[in-house]
């Protein structure tokens, strides 16, 4: 398909809603301990696709490189479980490697109309102006989504 994203890993693209995840979220299991994969579907009541940009590696990267040994961990952690929970989106029509995780989870989302699990108050208000819905952590204990 033109303009279609590829995906990359084992899992197979199937029904479900898509869901992009924000680093923060993929760091939630190890600062809040909330079981994002679990804890998103029954949010949602239904079978979840995740899924992962590559600007979002990069930024887990950085922070493997340069964080504190205690968010380097939790980087390292967050790899793991992209490996076991989610499809990475690779080429995307517009957003390209050194566009900033922020300006293409907006993209993707628009184009998508995947749903965005954030924390980020500043992308959250971006994501509402533009119509997409946003699954965020709600006192600092449970997970709530946008209408």
């Amino acid at each position: 398909m033109d303009g279609a994203p590829s995906l990359r890993n084992k899992h197979p693209f199937s029904q479900g809603a898509n869901v992009l995840l924000d680093t923060n979220f993929l760091l939630l299991p190890f600062q809040r301990r909330i079981d994002i994969f679990e804890e998103i579907p029954k949010l949602i009541g239904r079978t979840v696709i995740f899924l992962v940009l590559p600007q979002i590696l990069q930024e887990l990267q950085w922070i493997e490189l340069k964080g504190s040994e205690k968010e380097k961990r939790a980087a390292r952690s967050s790899f793991e479980l992209i490996d076991l929970h989610c499809i990475i989106v690779e080429n995307m029509a517009h957003p390209t490697p050194e566009m900033d995780a922020d300006t293409a989870l907006l993209r993707y989302s628009a184009k998508t109309g995947a749903l965005v699990a954030t924390n980020d108050s500043e992308l959250r208000r971006e994501l509402k102006k533009q119509g997409s819905r946003v699954i965020f952590l709600r006192k600092l204990a449970v997970l709530a989504l946008t209408e």
